[in-house]
């Protein structure tokens, strides 16, 4: 046989079992390497294994490996996060309410492992006491949807849970029949169907799209910006009512324009005096508790003036079930 054609099967031989050399070389390095090899944390993991990973693409948990975290002594690799197509809207100072980003978590984490998936019953127990107990949401009014981000993102970050765990949280802080909606969307936990979310953030951006709208937004704002007191509603309900309204526009307001709101929408009685004892420091209570007080202090006035009785005078009943109650009973003494 030529000699150049054994020189050429010997290279590829040796090629060989080099790269086998190098595939195998982690496993010199103890045991601990070697359960890590055999789980599937180097090289690319078999498809059995993608409930302990969360893909934000939606492809396979092996394919988005970048950065290398360590978890009891076991390196395993995180897939990349990956932020999804912003909602697009034309005003400005509705832009960070549409984005996912707002809703965002301090831990950033998308590894999610049959250790979480163990633990991941009492960690909901945590975030149900910073949530607040009972208070899922239904999907109604829609807007809240702003509300309700908000707040899990905040009750998430408390008890310190990673984007992968709140993947598969958020749905137990919802009922019915949003409840329903959101786990049709979740992918299956044993692969069976790879939903139309694959990460938190594409799940917020679906409940976002599902619930609001800009027009709808730009609506509640109109009505916001509106907002008088109306009759027989007193100064305190009437900040509440702002404050709620506020909720729907997504906490686009700051404190400042919410107190401005109030002052020249407030009863004419008190308008000048909260207009004059309003300051940055004021909260919105402090400045309702204000013109609660000067109204109260203006209606015995309004009442003597506008009152047409005179002393030993009897009043005329006006017609009704009450009134007429009255002057049958009136009669029977008679």
């Amino acid at each position: 046989m030529d000699e150049t054609f054994m020189t050429a099967i010997a290279q590829v031989v040796r090629d060989e079992v080099g790269r086998s050399l190098e595939m195998l070389s982690p496993l010199a390095q103890g045991e601990g390497s070697r359960q890590s090899y055999r789980r599937g944390s180097i090289g690319t993991p078999r498809r059995t294994l993608d409930y302990n990973f969360v893909s934000s693409s939606g492809d396979d948990a092996g394919d988005d490996y970048a950065a290398r975290s360590s978890d009891r002594g076991r390196d395993y690799l995180s897939p990349t996060r990956m932020v999804p197509g912003k909602i697009q809207v034309n005003n400005p100072l509705y832009q960070g309410v549409f984005d996912c980003e707002t809703y965002g978590l301090a831990n950033k984490s998308l590894r999610y492992t049959r250790s979480q998936a163990r633990t991941l019953g009492r960690l909901k127990k945590d975030v149900a006491q910073s949530f607040g107990i009972r208070s899922e949401w239904d999907g109604t009014p829609p807007l809240k949807v702003f509300q309700f981000l908000r707040k899990f993102a905040k009750a998430c970050d408390d008890n310190d849970v990673s984007e992968a765990e709140a993947f598969y949280m958020l749905q137990d802080f919802t009922k019915e029949p949003l409840r329903s909606e959101v786990m049709n969307v979740m992918p299956s936990r044993h692969g069976g169907s790879p939903g139309e979310v694959s990460s938190y953030l594409e799940l917020v951006n679906w409940l976002i799209r599902q619930h609001a709208d800009e027009g709808t937004l730009a609506l509640q704002v109109e009505e916001f910006n509106r907002a008088t007191q109306t009759e027989g509603e007193d100064e305190r309900a009437f900040a509440e009512r702002l404050r709620q309204l506020n909720v729907l526009c997504g906490f686009i307001h700051s404190q400042g324009v919410i107190k401005g709101r109030f002052v020249e929408g407030v009863h004419r009685a008190a308008r000048a005096s909260v207009r004059e004892r309003n300051t940055p420091a004021m909260t919105l209570a402090e400045l309702a508790r204000i013109a609660q007080t000067k109204v109260a202090s203006t209606q015995p006035e309004v009442a003597e003036s506008d009152s047409p009785v005179g002393e030993g005078e009897v009043s005329t009943p006006i017609p009704g079930e009450g009134n007429a109650s009255t002057s049958d009973s009136e009669a029977g003494n008679e």
